[in-house]
């Protein structure tokens, strides 16, 4: 982040004629000891810098273009705050020097809290017209707070409501994330036989994972296995295996039955018959942005669902029913 503020040295500096144009506006000044000019960070990962002359706000955003940090100028932005400075409201236009004609009004919240930290939060009856400004929040810059988002993805507890087997599940589970197109990190874990009503606290974690672009994602994926009769070792090993192999974007796990069908591809040995089979699988797929948003506060980012397994074969116990609660937080 510190290389990428001072490729918007420039930035500050066009700001800061610009506000040469503006009536009596020799200097910078706080209007009731307001003064918001500075370098925001959008919800979307962009930077934004606002100068205030008076009660007049500019803003100015930016778009990274190529890989060693240099920017263009996306939109502008020019409003007069209100409301004792706690409101800011203005119209916005597209880079006049670019192709696109997008341009609209835009509102804005304003608060400050404990710690001093602004934060510009566009309201819900902002962009009348046709077109919406791009960014929903923006926050003044912090070293601290805007530090690389590192993220843990832990499977935090599992509870199985009816097992698979007639009186227990010989249980196996594994997570996998995997960032971009970076390769996957893996857990694997064997709990051994756990029956109707197991409250599980697995805390299988994975990370952390680096997030500091708008355009980077995150996918997890979750596995739990009945499977009695093969040693341990052998299976942890091919359910991280196939954990992997599973993140291939060409490999859709919606249901238990597709799933299965899958790994009986990749992985032949893993779901043997009898009475063994998936209990629960599932994707979750998050933007840099959702991401970056949930887990601002302590709780994070977090996920509880109830899989309904496949029928068993006669002799079995009925469809399995588990719950897993997955849990994704900063470091």
């Amino acid at each position: 982040m510190q290389k990428a503020i001072v490729c918007y040295t420039m930035l500050i500096l066009f700001s800061s004629l610009s506000m040469t144009l503006v009536a009596n506006a020799q200097s910078s000044f706080t209007v009731d000891s307001v003064d918001i000019s500075g370098i925001y960070l959008s919800d979307k990962g962009t930077i934004y810098n606002i100068k205030q002359a008076n009660d007049t706000v500019w803003l100015i955003g930016t778009e990274a273009t190529t890989s060693d940090d240099a920017v263009t100028i996306a939109n502008i932005f020019s409003g007069l705050l209100e409301n004792n400075n706690t409101e800011l409201s203005g119209k916005w236009i597209d880079y006049p020097l670019s192709n696109s004609t997008d341009a609209g009004n835009v509102d804005f919240n304003i608060t400050v809290n404990s710690n001093n930290n602004i934060t510009l939060t566009k309201t819900a009856l902002s962009d009348t017209s046709n077109n919406s400004y791009p960014i929903n929040t923006l926050t003044k810059y912090d070293p601290v707070l805007h530090a690389p988002l590192s993220i843990f993805v832990t499977m935090k507890n599992i509870l199985v409501n009816e097992a698979r087997s007639p009186t227990s599940d010989i249980l196996y589970a594994g997570i996998s994330g995997q960032k971009n197109d970076d390769d996957p990190l893996t857990a694997t874990k064997y709990f051994g036989p756990r029956g109707d009503g197991s409250n599980i606290t697995s805390n299988l974690r994975i990370g952390p994972f680096s997030l500091n672009n708008e355009n980077d994602s995150l996918k997890v994926k979750i596995l739990g296995l009945d499977k009695a009769g093969s040693r341990t070792p052998f299976t942890l090993v091919n359910l991280r295996d196939t954990l992997v192999q599973l993140m291939e974007p060409s490999y859709n796990i919606s249901g238990l039955v597709q799933a299965t069908n899958i790994i009986g591809s990749i992985s032949p040995g893993l779901i043997p018959g009898g009475c063994n089979g998936l209990v629960f699988i599932d994707e979750i797929e998050l933007t840099s942005e959702i991401l970056r948003n949930s887990t601002t506060e302590s709780t994070g980012y977090n996920q509880e669902k109830t899989y309904v397994g496949t029928t068993s074969p006669p002799g079995c116990g009925p469809p399995s029913q588990y719950t897993v609660k997955i849990s994704i937080t900063s470091q």
